[in-house]
């Protein structure tokens, strides 16, 4: 994806001012998810202008995304690398949902990876992927410890739900909303 920064920084800026104009006004619930929206896509794109993904990842054949897609996106590995799954980034199988994360329409996924410490202990994190143009990249990650147990995994209007716990996508970063 190439895209000119200055068009991204303006779309983030317009957001901004709608936002800002917004407050206090009355404005109808739909502009404010839409300014939102904006302003969260140009976050999304910057990240992947910032930081572009240094090797080919292979498109989605559909526009929904499959466990497929899922092993061949691009994670950051604990430096903030790009990388793909190997030991320094490794997805957890079975913690995978699917579902609209940024409010475009199109599916992204959830999953679980573990980003092994220094001393070889599991780390494990929640991960937005974004699937912007049939690929999926990650977006946000959510730390949840060294010793979980996922007894439910699933996308719900936006949001990610684990055991009952609510994590939102809010511009490149994940929120526990509970």
């Amino acid at each position: 994806m190439r895209m000119n920064i200055s068009a991204i920084l303006g779309v983030l800026q317009a957001a901004a001012i709608l936002l800002t104009a917004a407050q206090g006004r009355g404005v109808s619930t739909t502009t404010m998810q839409h300014a939102i929206f904006a302003g969260d896509q140009s976050v999304q794109l910057a990240l992947q202008v910032a930081n572009p993904i240094p090797f080919l990842v292979t498109p989605n054949t559909d526009i929904w995304p499959t466990i497929r897609d899922v092993a061949n996106s691009a994670y950051r590995d604990p430096s903030g690398k790009w990388v793909r799954l190997s030991s320094s980034v490794a997805l957890i199988p079975g913690d995978t949902s699917f579902g609209d994360l940024n409010g475009d329409g199109y599916d992204d996924a959830a999953v679980i990876i573990n980003k092994p410490t220094n001393d070889g202990s599991a780390h494990y994190y929640l991960d937005a992927l974004i699937n912007q143009n049939n690929i999926l990249f990650d977006a946000a990650e959510y730390s949840l410890g060294s010793n979980i147990i996922i007894n439910s995994h699933q996308i719900e209007n936006n949001k990610i739900v684990i055991n009952g716990a609510t994590y939102e996508l809010v511009g490149n970063a994940l929120m526990n909303s509970q």
